[in-house]
């Protein structure tokens, strides 16, 4: 039985943030009265694009190098991020960083992920870019990095997006991947923050995070393998959190599977993420559960709460933030992750195994057939795509404040 579950709170899941409330004030839905970008790159094969670089070089990305200063206590960091890109958009390269940086020393760096549509009015929009400028200033107040300004972020990814138009797919064959990065660039051997503070945005077309559409997959949870512990900095998005998993990642996809499915570190029982992803159970009654982020050991993703909100206002369904157990799982008909990367993704089984590959057959668990989606699941993922592309009129009423139109 699911135990311990704290009623996740749905009305406050209907507010936006602050700097999306002011974006929906004053930002008119799109329509097909916006002027269009140019045409997607010719002569390429969007089609066999996954998620990664794809073997192409865009054209521009956003390099911004500050002094990093004190605020008005020695625990606030402050910089003169520039907001111009005549000060910090430059050809997409290489650049230099002293051995002695912070970031390569001691790795003060954390990093965003978001994507660049192509609408179906021929618009290119951006999907809550403020939620990764604000998740990314909670990281850098944890790791002493001076924070990047919500309107500096989302302009410079707009200036990214708008510099590399020709390399966002057409519509309806994946997206153009932001990777912002924040890292301590100054050069200093003792163990103490940067000096000096570095902004990058750079960016790939992509496809989708798991190949061969959508598909379920198969997860593996390794016992004795976690990749946070309470106290730490699971709930950052650190660069220095994503290393660590690699090890355990590839154990699983040796032995046949898509992903690893991590457990918490005080039990070794607790679900907290798949992969790079969050973890969702459907049980009966339309009752969807998510592990809470108290624990600060899960990444508070803004797909993660972008779907707990559709599932509560556009499926009916009852979300529950609270600890999942995998013994939970066996009465659960159905499950997904989510993320920037993986959207939503079906779970068809979830496989509990020592790091030696001894699996735990009692534990393990397969949904429905193994392989095709659960109608939930269906349908939160049609539903965040047809937001995401503005293939609903009614939908992209509704949701216009999720929508950042990069104009041409």
């Amino acid at each position: 039985m699911i135990r311990s579950i704290v009623p996740f709170a749905a009305l406050a899941a209907l507010f936006l943030t602050a700097a999306e409330q002011t974006q929906a004030a004053t930002r008119a839905p799109p329509s097909s009265n916006i002027r269009q970008h140019s045409d997607p790159k010719p002569n390429v094969d969007w089609d066999s694009f996954g998620f990664s670089m794809n073997g192409v070089r865009t054209d521009y990305m956003w390099l911004n190098r500050v002094e990093a200063k004190e605020g008005d206590n020695v625990m606030q960091l402050i910089a003169d991020y520039s907001a111009s890109p005549n000060d910090c958009l430059s050809e997409f390269g290489t650049f230099q960083l002293s051995p002695a940086a912070t970031v390569l020393n001691y790795g003060q760096a954390l990093f965003e992920g978001l994507k660049a549509f192509r609408r179906v009015d021929g618009s290119i929009a951006l999907f809550r870019p403020e939620r990764n400028a604000e998740r990314m200033q909670n990281g850098a107040k944890r790791f002493l990095l001076p924070p990047v300004p919500t309107e500096v972020f989302v302009s410079a990814a707009d200036a990214v997006v708008r510099a590399n138009s020709r390399w966002v797919p057409p519509f309806g064959k994946g997206a153009l991947y932001l990777r912002p990065l924040l890292m301590g660039t100054g050069d200093d051997l003792g163990v103490k923050p940067s000096w000096e503070s570095t902004f990058c945005i750079y960016c790939c077309p992509v496809g989708n995070y798991f190949k061969g559409g959508l598909k379920a997959i198969r997860l593996q949870a390794l016992r004795g393998f976690s990749r946070a512990a309470q106290g730490g900095a699971g709930h950052v998005k650190a660069s220095g959190n994503y290393a660590p998993a690699f090890f355990a990642q590839r154990t699983v996809k040796q032995r046949g599977f898509d992903d690893l499915l991590c457990l918490d570190a005080a039990t070794g029982n607790l679900i907290e993420e798949a992969g790079a992803s969050n973890f969702f159970a459907v049980f009966p009654n339309n009752t969807i559960v998510t592990p809470c982020l108290n624990s600060e050991t899960i990444l508070p993703g803004v797909t993660r709460v972008s779907i707990i909100e559709l599932a509560v206002r556009e499926c009916g369904c009852t979300v529950v933030e609270g600890p999942i157990q995998l013994s939970d799982l066996h009465e659960a008909c159905e499950a997904f992750c989510c993320g920037t990367g993986a959207s939503v993704t079906p779970v068809g089984s979830v496989s509990v195994a020592k790091i030696d590959g001894t699996e735990d057959k009692e534990e393990c668990v397969i949904f429905g057939d193994g392989t095709t989606p659960g109608p939930i699941t269906q349908r939160l993922y049609n539903t965040l795509l047809t937001i995401q592309t503005g293939t609903d009129e009614d939908l992209n009423q509704r949701y216009a404040a999720w929508i950042h139109v990069v104009e041409p």
